[in-house]
């Protein structure tokens, strides 16, 4: 209990205890009376003592002011999801929703952090404050009573470790840190490797650090593009959108990666184990020579298959069939040669992939070969490196605050916040109640007093 709400309880106890005590004399004394008597000593009764009147008045202002204080440690929140999945208990991304995540310890180290507390609560003791549960409940018992809640109440009650802290400000902080918390585990996320993950270009074939570059920029090109098919109007608070970060990206990975990078790569011939790469690289062409001859052969072959059809079968071919109301009719249908035809194209499409991806490696083993390299060259190709993989990851940056900017601001239409503590009328309709149990209390107490004890008479 806080010291908030021991001073809170103590006018009342005062008021209970003077009732108590009154009752008690009076069922005592009361068996000295009669039964006249007894109506006559509260028919008689002074109700406006000046004693009792300003004790009430005491004991209802103390009352007032602590069970105010008392009301500013205690509020409520009400979470509600607004997303299409929230009716079958999903997150946005589709797993399971949880709503004791709202109170897990991750978002209450978020909100300390928010709010700048870790000096002055730990997660543990804000645990301690919190509740949760569905603003409307359900039953198990009968399936008319099933019901999935896409509203939950958050509950905080301040404890004598936290009774220093807002409590408005706190439930503030709660709801805030988790939707970010929301944003980041159940919306689309984007990353790019770092620490451990993040290549060491000092060990990569030159060649591969441009691979590596390019796969990096279509990452993020992949991601933006995707962001703006779900709003291609939003703009951040930079005055950009996805489609104009994207055409940045694409500008900067033809112009930097292709045309720099690669380029200085292949002019110089720069490579730093120039047997090894170009060895693997004829190990790669004879291996996709050998799926080109295969993708070839399956070509001929599939268009061997369909000279064998007839001309009149490849025109159209009708069966007997029927409708949804059972009416026989006469449909359309695919021939063999359809397929075969489908087939066709895809083998051929390999072929010309496999040329291409030959014709590439053999252009560079070429460049390798005719052209020694020398350290200026390196040192030229590491500097430029050194920047292209700065820029990229500032794309990427640019990408993903873009990104948790636009989930952010959808996730404050899709997760409304309600927060309401103890109303004025609901604190003057207390302090009413109060005044007139405490009015009571001594009033009776008072005339308690009157009744006579054994062998006395009623008092005058």
């Amino acid at each position: 209990m806080t010291y908030t709400a021991f001073l809170k309880m103590l006018p009342m106890a005062v008021a209970a205890v003077l009732l108590a005590i009154a009752g008690f004399t009076i069922y005592i004394r009361a068996k000295h009376v009669t039964r006249s008597e007894f109506v006559k000593l509260f028919k008689t009764a002074n109700y406006l003592q000046a004693w009792v009147l300003v004790v009430a008045i005491v004991l209802t202002a103390s009352y007032g002011i602590f069970a105010h204080l008392k009301a500013k440690q205690s509020v409520q929140a009400v979470v509600a999801l607004n997303y299409s999945e929230a009716s079958m208990a999903l997150n946005s991304n589709g797993t399971r929703y949880n709503m004791a995540e709202i109170t897990c310890d991750e978002v209450l180290e978020r909100a300390i952090d928010k709010g700048g507390l870790k000096d002055e609560v730990s997660v543990k003791e804000l645990k301690k404050c919190l509740s949760v549960y569905p603003y409307v409940q359900g039953d198990v018992q009968d399936e008319s009573e099933y019901h999935i809640s896409t509203e939950f109440v958050v509950e905080y009650h301040a404890s004598k470790d936290t009774q220093h802290l807002d409590a408005e400000n706190m439930i503030k902080l709660i709801t805030s840190a988790y939707k970010d918390y929301y944003i980041e585990n159940y919306t689309d996320n984007f990353t790019v490797p770092t620490g451990e993950d993040h290549p060491d270009f000092a060990n990569m074939e030159y060649m591969d650090v441009v691979s590596f570059f390019e796969k990096e920029a279509t990452s993020i090109l992949n991601y933006l593009y995707g962001m703006a098919e779900k709003n291609s109007s939003f703009v951040t608070s930079k005055n950009t959108t996805f489609n104009s970060i994207a055409g940045e990206v694409h500008q900067f990975k033809e112009t930097q990666i292709e045309q720099n990078l690669k380029s200085l790569i292949l002019q110089y011939g720069i490579v730093r184990d120039k047997t090894g790469y170009i060895d693997r690289l004829s190990y790669q062409n004879t291996n996709t020579d050998f799926e080109r001859q295969k993708n070839a052969v399956s070509f001929s072959l599939c268009n061997q298959a369909i000279a064998m059809y007839s001309e009149e079968m490849t025109r159209v071919v009708l069966v007997p069939t029927w409708d949804e109301v059972g009416k026989y009719y006469m449909g359309r249908t695919k021939v063999g040669i359809d397929e075969l035809s489908v087939m066709a194209t895809d083998f051929s499409d390999k072929v010309a992939a496999n040329e291409k991806s030959i014709m590439e490696n053999n252009l560079i083993i070429g460049k390798m070969q005719g052209a020694p390299g020398n350290s200026a060259s390196h040192e030229a190709a590491d500097a430029l490196i050194g920047e292209i993989d700065k820029q990229l990851h500032a794309f990427a940056d640019d990408a993903i605050a873009a990104g948790r900017e636009f989930w952010s601001h959808r996730m404050n239409q899709c997760i409304a916040v309600s927060i309401s503590g103890v109303t004025l009328m609901g604190e003057l309709k207390g302090l009413i109640v109060f005044a007139a149990f405490a009015y009571a209390a001594l009033m009776l107490y008072a005339i308690s007093k009157k009744f006579p004890k054994k062998g006395t008479g009623i008092e005058r």
